[in-house]
């Protein structure tokens, strides 16, 4: 608690992150060495160079997240850099100033309405939602018809024997997961990630309600609702008979008409040449964008821009912001996920900002 009253809230730069232990971090606002923070669940679906808004604070000899974190995109990470500058830095500068720490515990709104602007801009313009597992929100409802002679009372015993089960009221209860999702966070990116907690920090993964004669088990995705079904029809067994689904996506939801048709499938070719194929393409890409104007770089080549401290720190931020974007594409194994951008920072020559 003590460290908790004197922490204040920074932008980080994640690195180095060991899924389920810990990751590095370094603080993009007030400078210093990167520090080992262990955190469990974050890290999960933590990247490389990944920017976190976050409260980092000492205990018993590690250090860890105070509370929840918000994931900055590179938008959303520019206009706090500029905010800072214009509000604590010399008119007209462009370097982010030395900031003390009750500074920044003043301009701590600042972090959640930047992120809120970015996130809802980005709701407006891609209706892409995932929940905090990952999957893609799709609104299921699922229907459990009772068998004849159930009643509620019946169902209702069964349900409240189910662990994972918080009963809120007689025809009511919360589908909770297993483990706190205090640290979980929420992402915006290649979509929005979002999901509800309730005061104990556990995520609800579903509701269920009693209406009429059924049974109604409601959640944000297939994923989830194919467990949450497999759980009532072993509780309920005979009291239910098959269930009936209904899905809506957001997309639907928000305009208010079926999804487009999918675009057909391209034949499928071996992976280990999908990817070989790929990674011949990008190298040849980049290899060619070395020498081509970067809008990130001031409209200077890569190799134009390392010519200087500024520009060299410039191109860093840039082939993290390349290697970030790809290491966020949903399936690892894509050939995009697996492509490695080593070799660009030994040819620009600035491997030692590669931290």
């Amino acid at each position: 608690m003590k460290s908790l009253r004197s922490s204040v809230m920074s932008l980080y730069e994640v690195s180095d992150v060991v899924p389920g232990q810990a990751f590095m971090a370094r603080d993009l606002i007030r400078g210093g060495e990167r520090i080992a923070v262990s955190e469990r669940s974050a890290t999960k679906s933590l990247k490389q160079w990944d920017k976190l808004a976050a409260r980092i604070v000492p205990v018993m000899g590690k250090n860890v997240l105070a509370g929840g974190l918000l994931h900055f995109t590179p938008t959303a990470t520019d206009i706090l850099l500029d905010s800072l500058r214009r509000a604590f830095g010399k008119r007209n500068s462009k370097k982010l100033p030395v900031i003390e720490d009750e500074d920044l515990r003043a301009a701590a709104s600042m972090f959640s309405l930047t992120w809120l602007t970015d996130t809802l801009d980005r709701v407006l313009t891609d209706p892409t939602v995932e929940n905090s597992d990952g999957d893609e929100i799709e609104f299921h409802d699922v229907r459990f018809p009772f068998a004849a002679g159930v009643t509620q009372k019946d169902v209702a015993g069964r349900l409240d024997a189910i662990p994972a089960l918080s009963r809120e009221n007689a025809n009511f209860w919360n589908w909770l997961e297993d483990e706190p999702a205090s640290q979980t966070e929420t992402r915006l990116g290649e979509g929005v990630r979002l999901d509800t907690a309730i005061d104990s920090g556990l995520c609800v993964l579903g509701y269920l309600e009693l209406k009429d004669r059924s049974l109604h088990l409601s959640t944000n995705s297939s994923a989830r609702a194919a467990k949450g079904t497999a759980i009532v029809r072993e509780a309920l067994g005979d009291l239910v008979r098959t269930p009936l689904t209904e899905i809506r996506t957001v997309a639907q939801m928000m305009a208010e008409r079926p999804a487009g048709n999918p675009q057909p499938k391209t034949p499928a070719i071996p992976p280990e040449i999908e990817e070989d194929v790929v990674h011949q393409f990008l190298d040849r890409h980049y290899r060619e964008t070395l020498d081509e104007p970067v809008e990130m770089l001031g409209n200077k080549t890569p190799r134009q821009a390392v010519k200087t401290p500024s520009g060299r720190r410039q191109v860093a931020d840039w082939l993290k912001y390349l290697e970030n974007q790809n290491a966020r594409r949903p399936d690892p194994s894509d050939p995009m996920a697996t492509y490695s951008f080593e070799w660009m920072w030994e040819e620009l020559g600035i491997q030692d900002l590669r931290q």
